[in-house]
């Protein structure tokens, strides 16, 4: 067998899908809320670039407004004139708070800066993360991953360049925390929805404590919004779960499938920025596609009923998902939001990381994707995996993905599993 050129054929291992019935998985096309596969057959798209296309694939909207800037040139080298506007349309985002923004590429990116305008303006060094967060794939924020060694930790707390860890949802955690590190802790750094375990949600009650103990410490806020931002409105997600940020970070949905991220901040946070104390470099950062694809999204976005048809559109999908499970025996839930969410093969939704931990069901995941696969419908095959809606999902596909669920539900039954 030759050697790929690209390892693997695709340079995130996290987009990969693996054979099924002796057929691999290679899109040659993607648009709306369909995937079609270069056998030409057609698929709903519950993946949809790891949330990053809100809005569908290649909505026309966007294309125009890139094609636009690809034929006036998409890299001039020098500032641009719709940078400052695609900054401001962004900044919406942040509310009347959180005003200030700088363009990166990737999500990655933007907690790595966010990071260091954190130690700037504490002039300390220890990040705290949420254990089975995802904040990136630079070294020391893969640190506490969901199933990593760090994240089983059961006496003393990890640390690791610089990183440390705390576990959501558990405020003794969160105070201990601070007892033993405040003194050097810069920034927490949090997701407004563990994505990557499974949609957990942290509590309002935990998000307040959190906001506070920081703020008498003084201690930044990092919201990590790369997957949820946008998901709940224009509006920062962390705010609407009572977390109340110093930074912000954002991406995919923000560019609706072109790679564009950013770091939002208050005035205050972004002192060190302006005075130069943390220099900001990047040849492709807020070009003009990038900028572009921002300015189209944020005005298409403007529209609220876009935002209504999609959380009652995400809101019926859960129902019958369950229904679905339900109809043959089997006890399932979903959580998260209307726009993104996880199934799980229990009564009730996990609070922490250990009781996520203990009711993940790999086996019956597979059995589930596999299923849907095989009538139509595809997402992400992880036992941690989402399904992202977009507002290009319709009647169509959801009768689609509704058959597509009853059929899974009957092969898991039929399987033995039954989660």
């Amino acid at each position: 067998m030759n050697a790929l050129t690209v390892p693997f054929g695709v340079s995130s291992r996290a987009r990969s899908l693996p054979p099924l019935d002796g057929k691999g998985f290679t899109v040659a096309r993607s648009q709306g809320a369909r995937l079609f596969d270069t056998e030409g057959r057609s698929f709903v798209d519950y993946g949809m670039a790891m949330g990053a296309t809100l809005v569908g694939h290649a909505h026309p909207e966007v294309v125009e407004a890139c094609t636009k800037a690809l034929e006036n040139g998409p890299m001039p080298g020098f500032p641009n004139d719709i940078e400052e506007a695609a900054g401001a349309a962004l900044a919406r985002i942040g509310g009347a708070r959180v005003t200030r923004v700088t363009f990166t590429t990737t999500g990655t990116e933007a907690v790595h800066l966010a990071c260091r305008i954190a130690r700037a303006n504490t002039g300390r060094r220890l990040i705290a993360k949420a254990v089975g967060g995802y904040d990136g794939w630079f070294d020391p924020v893969r640190f506490g991953l969901v199933e990593s060694a760090e994240a089983e930790r059961t006496n003393e707390r990890p640390v690791k360049e610089d990183t440390t860890l705390f576990r959501v949802n558990d405020i003794g955690d969160l105070d201990a925390l601070f007892e033993e590190m405040g003194g050097d802790l810069a920034a927490i750094l949090v997701e407004p929805m563990l994505g990557n375990t499974g949609c957990l949600v942290p509590e309002r009650s935990f998000f307040e404590h959190l906001t506070r103990r920081a703020r008498e410490n003084g201690t930044m806020i990092i919201a990590d919004e790369v997957m949820v931002g946008l998901r709940r409105g224009v509006k920062l997600v962390s705010e609407d779960l009572g977390l109340m940020p110093d930074l912000v970070t954002l991406g995919k949905a923000i560019g609706s499938g072109v790679p564009v991220a950013a770091v939002l901040g208050t005035p205050k946070a972004f002192e060190v920025v302006e005075d130069g104390t943390v220099p900001c470099f990047g040849t492709y950062h807020g070009n003009p596609l990038v900028a572009s694809a921002v300015l189209a999204t944020m005005k298409l976005l403007e529209d609220q009923s876009h935002y209504t048809r999609l959380f009652d559109w995400g809101a019926a999908l859960r129902r019958a998902v369950e229904d679905a499970f339900a109809a043959e025996g089997i006890t399932a839930i979903t959580t998260g939001f209307d726009s993104v969410f996880s199934l799980w093969f229990t009564d009730k939704a996990p609070r922490v990381y250990e009781e996520a931990k203990a009711k993940v069901r790999p086996e019956a995941t597979k059995q589930v994707s596999d299923s849907l696969r095989r009538h139509g419908v595809v997402g992400l095959p992880s036992p941690w995996g989402r399904y992202f809606i977009s507002l290009a999902h319709g009647e169509a596909e959801m009768e689609i993905t509704v058959n597509a669920f009853r059929e899974a539900a009957r092969d898991l039954a039929r399987s033995g599993l039954k989660g």
